[in-house]
């Protein structure tokens, strides 16, 4: 709902979301005011709040999803005495959440064309929960893979809990695969929760999200690979004797990034959500009565169909309305010899009345060097520039005049004879 006046307020406080178009009365009962007096903030407030309820979402999803998978990685080492050392924690909490999560509510909105359906607007339907639960399925997955193929190579020593000795090392090769696993899939469900079009923007134009994506991608990279003695004393990392295997961990975050991917805006985001997101839904107990209506007017034979191809401008022929205020003429021309007399010869300007045009005969967007578009009048008829052809017997009447007030665009009207 737009409004200006304090007539508005009711409406405007009542809508579910309420512009005002002046600072006045209707300012204090609507959450936004626009600084023109238009209603051209429409479209940027529809982005603002589609971007904003797409990123809520998506943070929800990944702090829930970053919980449930350090708590798979806990209980996991828990099953043979080991967890997570400090420092490792650290890293986790610190940089790899709290610099995602940062960065992920700075992505600004989408500034393509408005998609034509909203996001999803409830947080416990069936698309979120679906993605959310897939991707914790993903996380547990592949950090068992990583568990059991650690426990199928040669050189695999078991975790032995009561020989830790007084510096309480908790250093083992269950503690690597996991913490080389998981690490990699906080980054990869920061990837999959941040989605762009056609809400928000790619994580590409956001400098922040993706230098921190690069950075700590190959910070863990360079810790799960080969890292220097000095990072494998503070994080008490127990490397395997062969790189393979450090590869082999690297490809288990590789295969999980792909089948998140493909599940998540495939099956979640085109499938379920574009594709059977009406299939199953009940428009009569919608809250929202007007899809109702809507399928029923499709339904309706009698109703006339709504096209979806561009409109085109009408022929020549068919009547066009009158104008509804003067039209002003800013250059004119005498006699055959096509002379051209302006302002600034000391013609006055000629006002007509919308009574003394004719239709138009043709639109003239092209004999006009962008001065008509979306110009005032006093400077439209200062900068026309604008060639007139006269008829041989008509020698002294003035045959073309501007309507400027009628839309942004150029018209051409010819004037009656008998001027």
């Amino acid at each position: 709902m737009c409004g200006d006046g304090a007539n508005d307020c009711g409406a405007l406080k009542a809508a579910h979301a309420g512009i005002s178009l002046s600072e006045a009365e209707s300012s204090v009962a609507s959450p936004f005011t626009s600084k023109n007096a238009n209603i051209s903030c429409v479209p940027h407030v529809i982005r603002e709040g589609r971007a904003a309820l797409v990123t809520s979402f998506g943070i929800f999803k990944y702090m829930a999803a970053y919980s449930l998978t350090q708590f798979v990685t806990v209980m996991m080492l828990y099953s043979i005495e080991s967890n997570l050392t400090d420092i490792e924690f650290l890293y986790i909490d610190l940089f790899l959440i709290t610099i995602f999560a940062f960065f992920f509510g700075r992505i600004e909105a989408y500034d393509g064309p408005l998609a034509k359906s909203p996001p999803i607007l409830s947080l416990i339907s069936f698309s979120p929960v679906l993605s959310l639960i897939s991707q914790v399925g993903f996380v547990i997955l592949f950090q068992c893979i990583a568990f059991y193929a650690v426990h199928q190579t040669e050189w695999f020593e078991p975790y032995n809990a009561t020989a830790k000795g007084e510096d309480g090392s908790l250093a083992c090769y269950e503690n690597y695969a996991l913490f080389s696993v998981s690490s990699l899939q906080y980054i990869i469900l920061a990837l999959i929760f941040s989605k762009g079009a056609p809400y928000r923007k790619s994580v590409l134009n956001s400098w922040g999200f993706f230098t921190s994506l690069v950075v700590l991608t190959a910070f863990t990279l360079y810790l799960i690979l080969g890292p220097s003695e000095w990072l494998i004393y503070n994080f008490d990392l127990k490397l395997p004797p062969v790189m393979s295997f450090r590869v082999v961990m690297i490809g288990i975050g590789f295969a999980n990034f792909v089948l998140a991917c493909f599940f998540e805006y495939f099956i979640v985001d085109y499938i379920v959500f574009r594709k059977l997101r009406f299939m199953f839904h009940n428009v009569d107990k919608s809250r929202r009565k007007y899809v109702a209506i809507e399928r029923d007017l499709a339904k309706d034979t009698s109703w006339p169909p709504i096209s979806s191809a561009p409109i085109q401008d009408p022929p020549v022929n068919v009547a066009w309305p009158v104008p509804n205020s003067p039209a002003t003429i800013s250059k004119i021309s005498f006699g055959q010899d096509n002379k051209v007399m302006q302002k600034s010869d000391g013609i006055k300007e000629v006002t007509l009345d919308p009574s003394s045009l004719m239709l138009p005969k043709q639109r003239v967007d092209d004999n006009v060097e962008n001065c008509c578009m979306f110009q005032t009048p006093e400077k439209l008829d200062c900068n026309l520039s604008l060639s007139s052809t006269f008829s041989s017997q008509s020698s002294r009447t003035v045959n073309y005049g501007l309507q400027p007030n009628e839309s942004t665009m150029c018209e051409v009207y010819e004037a009656k004879p008998d001027l």
